[in-house]
């Protein structure tokens, strides 16, 4: 279909990319530092952006809010029982995996030793700590960036699962900021993406420093740093871990 020359229109229309989408079956390959928004052709759980690092068709964007999703679950075994809300036994049949059998966690391979058994509610809630201070994030167009490394509490996201299922449970739903969309990062100045005009967006995980005392404490866990995000969100252990970077506001394009 031919376009309209000249014409074009402009919508809400936001655009997010992501440092990890995984189930936690494999070992990650996060890095220190990373560049968003580079490749193209990723899937749409990974994009809603497949042309990768420059808006497509020589479209344009004014930028006039920053937003980034963490979301973390712990895996759920399967055998034996759950206990719920009020003290009510119920077998848990269903799972995400198993012990022994065809489960790579066997007794064997799940002892704490390893480094990577199978996570708990406690390293769920450590990834997002450790994801809202630890992970900095710079972002602009061309070769300048608007907004220069600002923790992930800077950007919260503003929707999604909060809090959960009653009292002490491993049931966590949580998320960057309260679920409400009044409490996203308006930008105190538009930024600007014209077209043709590289996208630069750039997460970067700074461990808290130990003061060299690691082995002191004995923080590391076979060959996984346990205070550092960046070994936590590449370790296979099961926790279901995503964070996205979303940059949201009027888009410019063509009209056919």
């Amino acid at each position: 279909m031919a376009k309209l020359t000249n014409v074009r229109e402009r919508v809400h229309q936001p655009f997010r990319d992501s440092l990890i989408r995984t189930a936690g079956t494999s070992v990650g390959t996060v890095q220190d530092n990373t560049n968003l928004f580079t490749v193209a052709g990723g899937s749409v759980g990974q994009t809603n952006l497949p042309q990768g690092s420059v808006l497509p068709s020589d479209q344009s964007m004014v930028v006039l809010a920053l937003r980034v999703f963490t979301w973390f679950r712990q895996p759920i075994p399967r055998g034996g029982t759950i206990t719920v809300a009020g003290g009510t036994n119920y077998p848990s049949n269903n799972g995400d995996f198993a012990y022994g059998g065809a489960s790579i966690y066997n007794v064997a391979q799940s002892n704490i030793a390893n480094g990577n058994a199978p996570g708990t509610v406690e390293d769920v809630y450590r990834l997002y700590w450790q994801a809202a201070e630890q992970l900095f994030w710079s972002f602009g167009a061309g070769e300048k960036n608007s907004i220069t490394s600002m923790p992930t509490s800077y950007f919260p996201y503003g929707g999604g699962l909060h809090g959960d299922l009653g009292g002490v449970t491993d049931l966590i739903n949580l998320n960057n900021g309260m679920p409400d969309h009044s409490g996203i990062l308006r930008l105190a100045r538009a930024i600007l993406i014209p077209p043709r005009q590289n996208i630069r967006c750039t997460a970067q995980i700074v461990a808290l420093p130990n003061g060299g005392n690691a082995a002191t404490f004995n923080e590391t866990q076979g060959t996984r740093d346990m205070n550092s995000l960046t070994s936590n969100l590449n370790a296979p252990d099961l926790v279901s871990k995503v964070v996205t970077f979303t940059f949201d506001g009027l888009f410019s394009r063509d009209v056919q």
